[in-house]
């Protein structure tokens, strides 16, 4: 729209200047000088259709500006989009694509493992079965072999004991030869008779009875003391007739064995006879020591003892001993034998 403005100003302008002036009585010029003030008033009148006509047609062109940079950002937001999309799925698609052949080669490498375990296991199975065949055959040889052993034993002891009771088998059979002539006849005097056989009888194996108990206790009373004298004659014989300290050696056995928890288990046994002594201390004591190897002298002693006792105690005839015998060799031979 269109509008007036009144400008208003005063202006000043000084003047000088001198003037000239003929002849006269002393002749000469003279200077002068000022300020003329004037005011000025100017009316401007403002035309502003133009302008706002220009301003108008800017608003418009900045609008269809910025609708195009929206369409253009929208189509760019788009086009992101889509290509993000695009670029995820792909990524995406490649890793489920990785992970399923590492989890396919996964798979077929415990397959493999899985199979090779399952025909160890068959073998081992198929080993336990025969094991079990031969050690149901031992145990049956065996059994056999110690059945016929008891009954040879059986009738030895059965044939001993009738040859060492021979008379009482032979008054027992007596006996019985008199109920059945007591029950079996019917005559009065020979029930009496009977009766009074019968007590007599009785009488007769009480009494026999309490002296050989009384026999047995003699016998057993006189080994006793003889018993006792040959350990006193023993010990005089084998005791010094003077008071000094000695050390006393007794065996004790210590165990280390790892359990199916892969723990270590220690085992402490002692002897009987001897006053049990802490155990925990024995064990520390024990962990404690310095243990280093045997002379070599010492070690093959050990070991010919050790054979022998293992041929007293395992025949070779038996399958089943020379098994365990050989387990036993075996394991001695695996170990190394240390002392503190």
């Amino acid at each position: 729209m269109s509008y007036t403005k009144t400008i208003r100003k005063t202006v000043r302008i000084p003047y000088s200047g001198s003037v000239s002036y003929g002849p006269s009585q002393s002749g000469g010029s003279v200077s002068y000088s000022g300020t003329v003030t004037e005011e000025i008033e100017v009316n401007v009148e403002v035309d502003t259709e133009p302008f706002e006509e220009s301003i108008y047609n800017c608003n418009q062109s900045i609008g269809g500006l910025t609708g195009a940079v929206v369409a253009t950002e929208a189509a760019q937001i788009a086009s992101i989009n889509a290509n993000a999309k695009k670029v995820s799925g792909a990524i995406v698609k490649g890793f489920f694509s990785t992970i399923r052949s590492e989890i396919t080669q996964q798979i077929a490498e415990l397959k493999s493992q899985v199979d090779a375990t399952l025909i160890h296991l068959r073998g081992l199975a198929q080993r336990c079965v025969e094991k079990q065949k031969q050690m149901e055959r031992d145990y049956n040889s065996i059994a056999k072999r110690y059945l016929k052993t008891f009954e040879d034993l059986n009738n030895e002891l059965s044939n001993r004991i009738y040859e060492l009771n021979k008379p009482a088998f032979a008054f027992s059979k007596q006996s019985n030869q008199q109920n059945n002539r007591a029950y079996e006849n019917d005559l009065v005097s020979t029930v009496a008779v009977f009766g009074k056989e019968g007590a007599e009888l009785e009488a007769k194996i009480s009494a026999s009875i309490v002296k050989k108990r009384a026999l047995d206790t003699i016998e057993k009373a006189n080994t006793f003391l003889l018993k006792q004298k040959q350990l006193e004659e023993l010990i005089n014989r084998n005791m010094l007739k003077e008071s000094k300290n000695a050390t006393a050696y007794v065996p004790i056995c210590f165990i280390e064995m790892e359990n199916e928890q892969k723990q270590i288990d220690k085992k402490l046994y002692q002897q009987e006879f001897i006053s049990q002594m802490p155990t925990n201390e024995l064990m520390d004591n024990f962990l404690k020591q310095n243990w280093h190897k045997l002379p070599e002298e010492n070690i093959v002693q050990l070991k010919r003892y050790f054979n022998i006792e293992i041929d007293n105690r395992y025949s070779n005839s038996d399958n089943h001993s020379s098994r365990v015998k050989g387990h036993i060799l075996k394991m001695l031979q695996l170990n190394e034998i240390e002392c503190i």
